[in-house]
């Protein structure tokens, strides 16, 4: 009982056990019914035939002693009908059972009346005298007559002998059809268990092995399952979700794996990144300590400056390193809102405004100013700006230019940061959005964390965008991306 496969088929066999129980009660009722129809049609004018052959009547009065033999021929010749006299209230004045055998005083005048009706429905069960709780079919006529009734002979058909011999042939005919029945639904069941479930069950056996050899995989070797494209049943659904679903995790494990080795190579090059301005500025304050004494005013103060300008590198590195961590964590959800993407870009360009105009480089806006609102999380959208406007004025020589351009695009409002910069060979542009090229790449300044362009791309990950890069070297660079726009609903 431990398998799918029985558990099935008992409970089938359970099934058509009890329907075929079922089933032979069905039909034993609606023999009894039938039978009793039968009994009571073919009898009807029994009664009556009584009192006219056994001359019950004669002018126009009862014979009682006609009545007392009729009694004891049928108690003798006859035992499966039993014969009484009865008043027109119903009470029991003589019978041909033997004494203390009827239990009854009064039988039920309504279905005498029911009976005596030319349309009667059959069958129609009156008292049993015998027992104070049974009802049988019966035939009935009025005595003397039906104009000068002054009782009724009641005439049970099938009295108390019938009946033991009924029942015991009726036990033994039910539990042998009950058997038979019982039997043949059994191997039935077992039959369609064994030729509809087992291909059923044998589909899921196979589909739980590979399931099975897939974990014991590592989840590294995902199931080899055929999909089916054309619409199959349940069991083809869950071996196309399972596959499915198998192939996903497997390709998450495999990334995370990937993310683990670029996440401790990452670790380690930052580690040295921190060490060195580290070290450095360990180096100046040890000095200023030591030499306190020694140092002129402007030695002191140039030395102060550089220690800040290192630990500034230090703050901004941890800062970018801990905004990439929370990034890449699975809590991070953003917070979207609709708000004007040209609003934010001219906040941006103002906040760039004095150290572009320090650096003679051109900042300025181009495209529609009056575009739909687009849907996202502003202070992300914001980091994201921040991120490329900064990196673009570091490779940008006095005399420059950067330009943000927007335009409406199928639902979306399409971005463009473009600089007139050193630009970026084309072997490197596949990379520069990974986090361990920028740390290791040669063309960073001292200055920075080399994780802005990661944490951009990070951005628009969480709103379900990507970003595209065009460059040339000593020309410039473009990035794109688009953002949705708020929908009409």
């Amino acid at each position: 009982m431990r398998t799918l496969y029985a558990r099935l088929a008992v409970t089938l066999a359970l099934t058509l056990g009890l329907t075929g129980l079922m089933y032979a009660l069905f039909v034993f009722v609606a023999v009894q019914k039938n039978t009793q129809h039968t009994d009571q049609a073919l009898n009807r004018n029994l009664a009556k035939t009584l009192v006219a052959e056994r001359n019950l009547v004669r002018e126009n009065e009862l014979d009682k002693q006609a009545l007392k033999e009729t009694f004891q021929m049928y108690m003798d010749v006859n035992p499966s009908i039993e014969v009484y006299l009865i008043d027109l209230s119903g009470k029991i004045l003589s019978f041909s059972a033997d004494p203390g055998r009827v239990q009854r005083t009064h039988v039920d005048l309504e279905p005498i009346h029911a009976f005596l009706k030319e349309n009667a429905m059959f069958p129609i069960l009156g008292d049993d005298p015998r027992a104070p709780d049974s009802h049988k079919v019966f035939s009935v006529t009025p005595i003397p007559s039906a104009a000068n009734a002054s009782g009724y002979l009641y005439v049970i058909l099938r009295g108390e002998q019938y009946d033991k011999v009924e029942q015991f042939a009726r036990d033994k005919n039910l539990l042998y059809l009950s058997g038979w029945v019982v039997g043949i639904a059994l191997i039935i069941s077992l039959l369609i268990g064994l030729l509809v479930f087992y291909p059923l069950t044998r589909r899921l056996r196979h589909l739980s092995t590979q399931i099975d050899t897939f974990r014991k995989s590592d989840f590294k070797t995902p199931p080899s399952i055929t999909l089916s494209t054309a619409a199959g049943d349940e069991l083809n659904q869950l071996e196309n979700n399972v596959h499915l679903m198998a192939k996903q995790i497997a390709q998450q494990f495999e990334q995370l794996s990937e993310q683990n080795v670029q996440r401790r190579d990452l670790f380690a090059s930052l580690s040295h990144d921190l060490r060195t301005p580290l070290a450095t500025l360990h180096g100046y304050l040890e000095t200023m300590q030591i030499k306190a004494s020694e140092l002129t005013p402007e030695t002191h103060e140039t030395y102060l400056l550089r220690a800040l300008k290192f630990s500034n590198r230090l703050k901004l590195l941890v800062d970018e390193l801990f905004e990439m961590a929370k990034l890449d964590t699975f809590q991070t959800a953003p917070h979207i809102e609709p708000f004007s993407l040209p609003e934010l870009v001219q906040d941006i360009l103002q906040q760039f405004e004095t150290t572009a105009q320090q650096a003679n480089i051109q900042l300025q806006m181009q495209g529609d100013t009056e575009l739909r609102f687009v849907d996202g999380d502003i202070g992300l959208i914001q980091r994201l700006f921040e991120n490329l406007v900064s990196n673009a004025l570091r490779h940008v020589n006095s005399g420059g230019n950067i330009v943000i351009s927007l335009r409406a695009l199928n639902g979306q409002i399409e971005v463009q940061v473009s600089d007139t910069g050193c630009g970026i060979e084309a072997k490197e542009l596949d990379n520069i959005f990974d986090p361990l090229y920028q740390v290791n790449n040669s063309h960073r300044g001292g200055d920075h964390s080399g994780l802005g362009l990661a944490i951009v791309h990070r951005i628009l990950e969480l709103h379900g965008s990507s970003i595209a890069v065009t460059s040339e070297v000593d020309q410039g660079t473009t990035f794109i991306f688009a953002l949705s726009t708020v929908s009409d609903s």
